[in-house]
């Protein structure tokens, strides 16, 4: 019998040599079942990587046969080790490295095949690339798993009331406004189509009520001054306790060397909307904790306004007071009538994805939620690295890939990029907002539904 220790030693010298791998899908396997099937995998002396819908399988050539025995197997992988293999953004930075045709593709990251000779593109200090752990999950398709079905619950009458007040139709026609401004802070700066942006975003929130502020801050390695616009709605008893609600409203050029101006439509009028879309409910129904709406410019450049407002509240102290900070970042489009939304966030924040998930269960019951733990690229990343605990809410089909994801969005960083091109954006984005809407309505003091310490 190994003890333990021995059998960790034996569990590292046995992923470190290459085994023969494949891909199989995890579409039968609930989760009591993928749990024993991961131990038995790692009993028979392999390792393995949860991607989804999918499961990487490793093991010794005498006995992967045995375990791949009754399974969907997608594809022969060869004989390969964890580091033969990395994680590689889908999107977001992939002009500064190499591409790579990807195993498969899963949340914000590609699973690619990487040779010796680009082992410094895996460093963990380039946001682009991710090392691979076995034995770990990477995304988890949380519906496909169960666990949607199991967090069904009766609606609340409260959230109920927030969830119906939801009018899908007056955030598409925001979205098609904010398109309709030239939202560069990528190009040539100052752009005058950002500004009216802006000034029409504080219109918006002031005519709510709503307290708008903004934020002035420049673009790294610039002179170039934008501004975040924050919009707050103070809580009745408990207005020191904050409730946060984000998206970035700027936009960008098609790459770095092509000045073509990207209407962003779905990246990101849609989640920007979305922030207004849950003001107008929430400034209807006051909270009990202080609710603040931030729009943020310069994402696109390097989440320079998400970094300029988290090290604001890291510096008054008040970075301790969050309850909870949702991102919305291109919530309206989906390529098929799946509606998969991934929920990301760190590995530290994991006991958040049952609060969604309860959420959706029983208020956007249509949506396909996917967890992630590896999170980079938008404006939850300063938050979380400072401590906060903030999850972003995003579209799983924001990126194209005609070999791994032909239904990927592909118009995303296009001038194509228009309201007419995010399709089922309704359904889409009615649903990530239901979702939404349902979580801060508890965590904003205002019902208690979910088991999350949220009171």
């Amino acid at each position: 019998m190994f003890s333990a220790l021995a059998l960790g030693l034996q569990m590292g010298l046995t992923t470190a040599m290459p085994m023969p791998a494949a891909l199989v899908a995890l579409d039968r396997h609930p989760q009591f079942e993928l749990d024993r099937y991961t131990r038995q995998i790692e009993h028979e002396g392999g390792w393995w990587v949860e991607l989804e819908n999918r499961l990487l399988v490793a093991a010794p050539p005498s006995r992967l046969p045995g375990l791949l025995a009754g399974e969907r197997v997608l594809s022969d992988l060869g004989w390969i080790r964890p580091d033969d293999l990395a994680l590689q953004t889908r999107a977001c930075g992939v002009d500064e490295g190499p591409v790579l045709p990807a195993i498969a593709d899963t949340g914000r990251f590609a699973l690619v095949r990487t040779p010796a000779t680009w082992l410094p593109y895996k460093s963990p200090d380039i946001s682009e690339w991710r090392p691979l752990q076995p034995n770990s999950t990477i995304t988890k398709d949380l519906r496909a798993r169960g666990l949607m079905a199991m967090a069904k619950a009766a609606p609340d009458p409260d959230v109920q009331l927030r969830v119906d007040a939801l009018d899908t139709q007056r955030w598409f026609d925001a979205l098609t406004t904010l398109a309709g401004f030239d939202r560069s802070s990528y190009g040539q700066l100052p752009n005058p189509g950002i500004d009216q942006a802006r000034d029409w975003l504080i219109g918006q929130f002031s005519a709510l009520g709503l307290q708008v502020t903004t934020q002035t801050f420049t673009l790294g390695g610039t002179a170039t001054q934008v501004e975040n616009v924050i919009a707050r709605l103070p809580g009745s008893r408990h207005p020191e306790e904050l409730v946060i609600v984000g998206g970035h409203y700027d936009s960008r050029q098609q790459n770095i060397n092509d000045p073509s101006q990207s209407p962003g439509a779905e990246d990101n009028a849609s989640g920007c909307a979305g922030v207004l879309e849950a003001a107008r409910v929430f400034s209807a129904y006051p909270p009990q904790r202080t609710m603040v709406f931030v729009c943020f410019a310069g994402e696109e450049q390097g989440l320079y306004g998400g970094t300029a407002y988290a090290q604001s509240l890291q510096a008054s102290g008040t970075m301790a007071n969050i309850e909870l900070a949702i991102i919305m970042d291109m919530i309206g489009y989906s390529g098929d009538d799946d509606l998969d939304v991934l929920l990301e966030t760190s590995s530290g924040l994991s006991s958040l994805f049952p609060v969604f998930t309860a959420a959706a269960a029983t208020y956007a019951p249509e949506l396909r939620l996917i967890s992630d733990t590896s999170y980079c690229c938008s404006d939850h990343a300063p938050l979380i690295s400072r401590g906060a605990p903030a999850l972003l809410t995003i579209e799983n089909d924001y990126s194209y890939n005609a070999t791994t994801r032909p239904e990927g969005y592909q118009h995303y960083h296009r001038t194509t990029d228009l309201p007419r091109n995010v399709t089922r954006a309704q359904q889409m984005g009615g649903g990530i907002l239901k979702m939404n809407i349902a979580v801060l309505t508890e965590a904003a003091g205002i019902a208690t539904l979910f088991a999350d310490g949220f009171d």
